[in-house]
């Protein structure tokens, strides 16, 4: 019985080193050095290759290094197979970060004053105060959940809409395609955490900015499929959409050649939000790791049939 990692972000060893630190017994192997493919029954991937699950014969569980599992390919997965992803606290708290500074530079004007800057052009401007500032965020799992419960303990508005209804204390929330436009309606900005499944694939489109106020700033941190990148550029130049922050691109790295590098009213960061943190969360891949072994319960186990 042995693990392994297919993992196309250059930590192989790092998490290799992490995990046998907990299973000093277990022969854990990076792919493609494969001793006996056989042998294989669990493995943790991420982005991997098509097909990377018809090479282990007696593959029991894929376990995601991160929180999506999109790059899984789940569609094609065989329904016998587990597919767990990981829920880590760090994860959850460097995204509420990462979009806290995102409407703090927008409401504070800095990308205006660091323009400024280059001209040497002195102009104080309006700005924002939390409390005058809504957020509505599209996808309350645990980490939508956990932004939206910060955001409001700091004072935002915050709205929360997502498949079902959510119970979060000072969240309004809205559930379904029926309830999208209220949850759009009077916002400051909106902020995509969903997860990416057929349904959602495309969603950041120029039906969903037309139901927004103009003007609305979007943040995306959930994945690139969800922007369907030419709408966002006409939305841009009508104004119905101020201000685009994204972290996550349909190809990455973002092609030197792609509009939105000239775009001056797109914020870009290089899928920055939330990195997984190694360390903590190996001890999630070795708990499913011993589960899978003793026919418990796997933590974190994803359905298949929803995509997350």
């Amino acid at each position: 019985m042995s693990i392994a990692l297919i993992l196309n972000s250059g930590r192989a060893e790092e998490w290799k080193a992490e995990i046998a630190r907990h299973l000093p017994d277990i022969k854990i192997e990076i792919y493609p050095e494969i001793e006996n493919y056989e042998e294989v029954e669990f493995a943790l991937c991420w982005k991997p290759e098509a097909n990377y699950y018809t090479y282990f014969p007696n593959l029991k569980v894929i376990q995601s290094g991160g929180a999506g599992i999109d790059h899984l390919f789940p569609s094609e997965i065989l329904s016998h197979l587990h597919i767990c992803r990981i829920i880590d606290p760090m994860l959850k708290s460097d995204m509420f970060e990462h979009v806290l500074t995102c409407l703090m530079h927008e409401m504070k004007n800095f990308s205006v004053y660091a323009a400024d800057k280059k001209q040497e052009h002195w102009q104080p401007l309006l700005y924002k105060s939390i409390g005058q500032t809504s957020v509505t965020i599209l996808g309350m799992g645990e980490i939508g959940s956990y932004v939206a419960e910060k955001l409001v303990q700091l004072g935002f508005t915050v709205k929360g809409w997502s498949n079902s209804p959510k119970n979060i204390q000072g969240v309004n929330s809205f559930a379904g395609t029926e309830e999208l436009l209220f949850a759009l309606q009077d916002t400051d900005f909106v902020v995509n955490i969903l997860p990416l499944t057929t349904k959602t694939r495309g969603i950041l489109s120029h039906d969903l900015f037309s139901l927004c106020r103009k003007g609305t700033v979007l943040i995306n941190v959930g994945r690139g499929e969800h922007l369907v990148e030419p709408d966002l550029l006409n939305g841009i130049e009508d104004g119905q959409i101020a201000q685009a922050y994204l972290d996550v691109f349909h190809q990455e790295p973002l092609p030197k050649n792609h509009p939105f590098w000239d775009c001056p009213s797109i914020f870009i960061t290089p899928h920055v939000a939330s990195r997984t943190n190694i360390r903590s969360s190996a001890e999630q891949v070795v708990d499913n790791y011993i589960r899978m072994t003793e026919g418990r319960a796997l933590l974190n186990e994803v359905s298949l049939a929803k995509g997350y």
